[in-house]
This record gives C-alpha cells, structure tokens and sequence, in this order.
C-alpha cells in the first residue's frame, strides 16, 4: 500500500495511510528504527455520545487526504453522515523539533450540538520490535509516554472546548518542570489507558476505546500499546479544535521538553511555523513553467518536498520508507543505495538545493572503503546494510559491488561544482573521496580491455560486464579527470582520463553489435575470451547519452533508443516503459510482447530526456511534454510516485513514494523548461 502522506523533518519522519491514521514512525535516522515496525497501524477512533462508535479505517467514512500546497502540511477531510460528523485533519513535522503535530478541527454537519471523543491509539515498536517496552501516564503533564533505553515517545494533547485548564511557561530540567506543573491541571487528554498488545493473542487497547470509555491503566511493560482520549463539545456553527502531539527524544527529559515547547508556543503557532517553512523553502528557486500544467507544477514541488524528507541529517538519502515492502521479502528500501543519492543529488543540485547534497557526498566519505569503492547499500547511520551480493561465487572471491555506485557519487561530485564553484569544498571532497574512488576505477579494470571488471547491474540481479556500468565509470572517470585539472593534479588528470578514453574505445569495440546496430546489455568474459553477449533489451543502456558517453544524436544511439522504445513500451492504457524484456519483478501480469514488463516510473521519463534532448524545434519537444504528463498521472492525488505501475490497472507497485522516482521528475522538468526557454529564443532570433 503507497503512503499517500509522509511528512517529517531529516530526523523524525512519519507516513500516513488513506485512513489517516499513522503507520510508519521513524526516529532519530530517516528511514532507521521504524518503531511501528512493518507499518501497523495506529488507529484513529471517533466516539459520539448516543449515536456510538467507528474507526476511520471502518469504511463508513467519506475521506479525503491532501497537503496544503507547497507544503509539508496535510489539509484532509473525513465525513460521517451517519454521526452528523465531519473533521478536517492538519497533520506536520515541525522542521527543527522532534514533533509531529496533528490538529483536527470538527464540526457538527446536522445542526446538532454533539459530545465527542477523538480516540487515538499508539502501537509503537521502540528499536523495531516489541520487548521490553514501558508506557505509562505521567500526570504532571498529563501525557502518556513510551520508553525503552535511550527511545521515549510522548503523547500529548488539548481542546479548546475541553474541561478548562490553564498553562504556564516553565524551562528548566525534568525535575523542575514536573515541580512547576504540579498544579497545572491537565492539558486535553481526558482518558487513558495502557495494556498488552501483539501478545498471547491480545490485539491491544484500541478495543477498550469501542464503547467510548477507557480503563485508566497507568502502566504495563513488556509489550505494550496506549490509548488516549480527548473529549469535546462539537458545535454546528463554528470548528471544535483538538490537537494532538507525538514527541520523540533520547531520554525523558527530552520529551517532556518538546511538550513544554507545544504548551508553550502553541500548536496552531508551531502548525504554522511548519507551514511557512517549507513553503518558502521549495520556492526559494524560482522557475518559469511555461509549456507544463499547474498540476506538473504541483508535482515538481511535491518531489522537491519528497527528495528533501527522505534526506536524513547524517548525509543519507534513503530510497523509500515504505515499510509495506516488508512483505514481499521480509526487507525493505530504507537503505542508502549509494548510486540513488547520487542520482537525487544531481536534481537537487539542479533544481539548487545544495546544501542538502554536500550532506550526501559527505555520508560517501563517511563510508567510503579503504580500497576506495562503494558497498551495495548502507543504514542512514552509516553502517553496512543488508546485501544480496555473495563475497564468494563459483570457487571464487569476487567483490560484492555495483560499480556504478561508485563511478556516479564521483560523477555528481563534479556537476555539483559546475553549480557552486566551491573550489574549497571540490577539494576536500578530492583528498577525501575522489582520489581513492578514482584509483580504485583505474585498477578494476580487465588488462586484456580495458573495461571494468565484473560487477552487478544496474537492477541488482546479474554480474558480468554491462554496457551501462560501463557508460557510468567513463563518466565516473572524466568527472575525476576534470576534478583534478581544475584542482592543478595534472598527474591525476592524465591518468583518469587516460582510463575514461581506453574504456570507452573498449565500450564501443565490445559492447555495440553491428548487425543489430544497438549496443548489447553485457558481456561475460573467461580466460580473456568473450563467452557471451547479452542481447536483452534494457532501458538502463540509456544511460551512455545520458551520461554524455556519447552524444543522443549519435546513429548508433538512436539505433539503440528506437529499438528499446519499440522492445519496451507497455501497450495498454496505462502505457510507460518496463525496465527489460521479460522482466519478473513484481509482475502483476502475464508477461508478453505487448506487456515485457511493469511501466516503472524512471524509465519512462529517461525517453522523455533523450526526446528533450534531441529535439530541434519546440514541436519535438511533444514527445517530452507527453510523458512529462504521464508521469503526472501516474502519482496519487498527493503527489506521491511509486517505483511501478501495475501494467493494466495503473496501481501503485513495489514502494511509494520512491525517491529516484521523484528526483527523475524534477531531472526531466529542469530539462524540459531549459531546452523549450533555449528553443524559443532561437526562434525569436
């Protein structure tokens, strides 16, 4: 299931489902320690004195999810008309605390007068699993918290049509707030109840809330769930607010702290706060969006939006926070695939968000071996993360890697100089990161050829020699090349690009087929003979005019691009192009020559950029325009991009959003305005 609303803050990220409620919570690392662990849900419940009970997730509501625009703020609608009922949900990360702040505001739509309670159960997994956990009500705050070790989750909440209370301002420690607050009164929260839940059979407290009255557990350990409630008035005439706020910290301290900052400054003050932040941040570049619709913009700003939260504060940039993955292999995409943050990092640094990609490329280094390549994928904290690659294969060590992870972080190095001109920074990166990377490019190389040395696809699924591992460490290569001249290592320079030259005279005698005129997908060498040429059509051949290997004009590219658009398009409704011929994964469909595959996202738009950047005339650019639109489409009415497409209904596949789906978009939009505002000019001339 997609997450059509993520929100959060580069360390606290939560995703919501269509029901509103919550279903992935991570904390301290974007992507790192989901502690609702495979994305249970935390249920949202609305209790209405003589008319009953019903969780939004129960069918009987009309709802209605969307973020204000150009924000990281939901603006969503539920409808009971059975209840008479409807509240409008505004949910945030505060930028820089740890908070996400959730505010309804409901309103009676029967003209009636109306008691109700907003039940809201949590169901957290601290450190991803459920032991050893404690929640307990703490009355001084009038709060539930949850802790575990160095995590503590607290729950906080009001109404302004709640029994009276008052606030003070208090600062201080843990100890001499709590002094301070003794005689506070409580702030919202008018039930509760702590219990069992994934255990023995137990399903949890959100039970004990279905007949509008909770039991009050103070405290249970082991595993365990909450509930709380906060009763209101609910007029017809004007919004009844109720607001609640999770707080996520290392210690108790910390949390109690972040409730003082809501009691404090408010939560309608910090909602807007939020607001106004990333609306001013996602329009701090502006850029004329002529030939595109107003929802292509929209899209373009929520990706900008969806790039910038899956970007942890340690560098990071994480693929998907999806957990719903999990089911399919019992892992997820939570991980930083050093070849998807170079690919973002170049749309961001288009797009001129900087300084979120200096973070990344100093995560690379961070991570970096001693031997100067890449590993498959890592944790947002920097340690390795899982792997598929064997270290041993057929009675041989062989490197675990994807080369191009390495030849890319490289490649985007260089281009975001081209943007910032930071020679101080360009070589720190170079003594640090480049130097090494480069070396190690040279070295794994075949003596016999000059290409690389085996290594895995672009798709993580077969090793051998591929014409697009290949496009991207001559890339990798000149990057380092250009790196080093401009730095005055002309040494280095001659080496690198000395390499760059061999592979690709190498790339051009081994890999392109002469009588099919289109480069093969890989080759596979043994003893210094080739013993297989690989002929499966795959959209990642792209990347050798994409990455400027050779120009998109070249014959022997557009032999290539018209064979895979021919191989690869998906013919039904929903259109697109599949990643290869016969591709399996997540296949919802028969596979066939109209259907080779699901229409992914990324590959889809890689034509758009070849259409944009062959085009010669503002009518060439259609093409471009088209699938600009398709992809538009193809996102949930929140702007949110998934991996895949199934190829007949148009359901979102794999995860959602995915990054590289939305740094895709943002790529292929700069491209398009730029080639359309350069083509009008010379027509104008």
């Amino acid at each position: 299931m997609p997450r059509p609303l993520v929100l959060g803050n580069g360390t606290l990220l939560a995703a919501f489902d269509a029901s509103l409620q919550l279903r992935d919570f991570y904390f301290p690392h974007v992507g790192m320690e989901d502690h609702t662990t495979y994305g249970n849900m935390h249920r949202l419940g609305v209790f209405v004195q003589g008319k009953g009970f019903s969780w939004l997730c129960d069918g009987s509501w009309t709802i209605h999810i969307a973020y204000k625009p150009e924000t990281l703020v939901t603006q969503s609608t539920a409808e009971h008309t059975g209840f008479g009922i409807r509240l409008v949900a505004e949910d945030c990360v505060h930028p820089v605390h740890n908070i996400l702040l959730r505010r309804f505001l409901l309103r009676s739509i029967d003209g009636t007068e109306k008691n109700v309670t907003l039940f809201f159960h949590h169901n957290f997994f601290l450190y991803g699993d459920k032991q050893k956990d404690t929640a307990f009500y703490e009355p001084h705050t009038n709060s539930v918290i949850h802790y575990r070790q160095q995590r503590y989750i607290l729950v906080g909440g009001s109404s302004n049509r709640a029994p009276a209370c008052t606030t003070e301002r208090h600062s201080g420690t843990y100890d001499s707030i709590l002094h301070s607050l003794e005689h506070v009164g409580r702030s919202g929260i008018t039930s509760f109840t702590t219990g069992k839940a994934n255990f023995h059979g137990l399903e949890g407290t959100w039970r004990d809330a279905e007949d509008g009255i909770l039991s009050g557990n103070p405290i249970e350990q082991g595993s365990v769930d909450s509930t709380v409630g906060i009763e209101s008035i609910v007029l017809s005439n004007e919004d009844t607010e109720v607001s609640l706020w999770v707080c996520a910290g290392t210690s108790l301290e910390d949390v109690v702290k972040l409730h003082q900052v809501v009691m404090e400054e408010g939560q309608e003050r910090l909602q807007r706060n939020c607001h106004n932040y990333w609306k001013s941040w996602v329009n701090k570049t502006r850029h004329t969006f002529d030939g595109i619709s107003g929802d292509s913009v929209d899209l373009f700003k929520r990706s900008l939006l969806i790039m910038r939260i899956h970007a942890d504060r340690n560098g990071g940039i994480v693929a998907a926070a999806d957990s719903d993955i999990m089911a399919f292999n019992r892992d997820t995409y939570t991980y930083v695939w050093p070849r998807d943050g170079a690919l973002v990092s170049l749309a961001l640094d288009e797009a001129g968000y900087s300084e979120v990609t200096r973070h990344f490329f100093r995560f690379c280094c961070d991570v970096q071996t001693a031997d100067g390549y890449l590993l498959h994928k890592y944790n947002p904290d920097g340690s390795l993360g899982s792997s598929w690659h064997p270290w041993h294969r057929e009675n041989e060590a062989q490197l675990p890697i994807q080369e191009d992870e390495t030849a890319l972080v490289i490649y985007a190095m260089w281009k975001h100089f081209e943007h910032m001109q930071d020679f101080e920074f360009l070589q720190t990166m170079f003594e640090k990161f480049v130097k090494k990377a480069a070396r190690f490019l040279c070295e794994f190389r075949e003596a016999e050829t000059g290409l690389p040395l085996p290594s895995y696809d672009l798709w993580e699924e077969q090793r051998g020699i591929f014409t697009y591992t290949t496009a991207c460490t001559i890339a990798g290569l000149s990057a380092a090349a250009h790196i080093a001249h401009i730095l005055g290592h002309y040494k280095h320079s001659e080496r690198y690009a000395t390499a760059a030259d061999e592979m690709r005279q190498a790339l051009l005698f081994h890999l392109y087929n002469e009588e099919s005129g289109r480069f093969y997908k890989a080759i596979r060498r043994k003893d210094g003979e080739t013993i297989e040429r690989v002929t499966t059509p795959d959209a990642s051949i792209a990347m050798i005019w994409k990455l400027g290997v050779l120009p998109p004009d070249d014959p022997r590219v557009v032999a290539t691009m018209q064979q895979l658009i021919s191989a690869l398009s998906v013919h039904s409704p929903i259109g697109g192009i599949a990643r290869y011929e016969n591709d399996h994964y997540q296949a919802g469909v028969v596979l066939s020559k109209d259907i080779p595959g699901n229409p992914w996202i990324i590959t889809t738009l890689w034509c758009a950029e070849w259409h944009i950047d062959r085009a010669k005339t503002l009518e060439e650019l259609i093409p471009a325009q088209e699938i600009i639109t398709w992809a538009t489409r193809a996102a949930t009415g929140t702007g949110i991009l998934p991996e895949q497409l199934h190829p007949t209904t148009g359901a979102h596949l794999s995860v959602a959003p995915l990054t590289w789906s939305h740094a895709a978009y943002v790529e292929t939009v700069l491209k398009y305005l730029a080639k359309r505002t350069e083509l009008q000019s010379t027509k104008a001339v």
